[in-house]
């Protein structure tokens, strides 16, 4: 059974780019549009990792991680955050609210997939 990975990003595009990548590398893909759909999603398909983007509408990426991560059946679900935005403190954010790691944007699809090897196997 393949892992399941939640990919959470307002832009349709990053979706058009990342679901290939990670379906190809033997993924399967859920995707979310915001924070709330993807909260649903997480509840339901308990995905092992959430990939994140931090600026979306309604709930922030950061706030969607720290309420996944306040969940008993969620709370174990690695998350990356995938996001443009990568200064330190960024970073420094992203970590404080749960997430095992940080991706820039526009990220290297092989960098993609050694990273989520890493974190959750093949």
């Amino acid at each position: 059974m393949p892992k399941k990975i939640l990919l959470v990003d307002d832009d349709p595009g990053v979706h058009v780019v990342i679901v290939p990548i990670l379906s190809k590398a033997g993924y399967d893909v859920v995707s979310a549009k915001n924070g709330e759909q993807a909260l649903h999603l997480a509840l339901n398909e308990r995905p092992d990792l959430i990939i994140l983007d931090v600026i979306m509408p309604g709930i922030k990426g950061r706030d969607l991680c720290k309420k996944i991560k306040a969940y008993d059946v969620l709370k174990d679900i690695a998350v990356i955050f995938l996001t443009a935005k990568d200064s330190e403190d960024d970073i420094k954010a992203e970590l404080e609210a749960g997430a095992v790691t940080h991706l820039t944007k526009p990220v290297n699809p092989t960098n993609l997939i050694t990273t989520v090897e890493k974190i959750i196997g093949k």
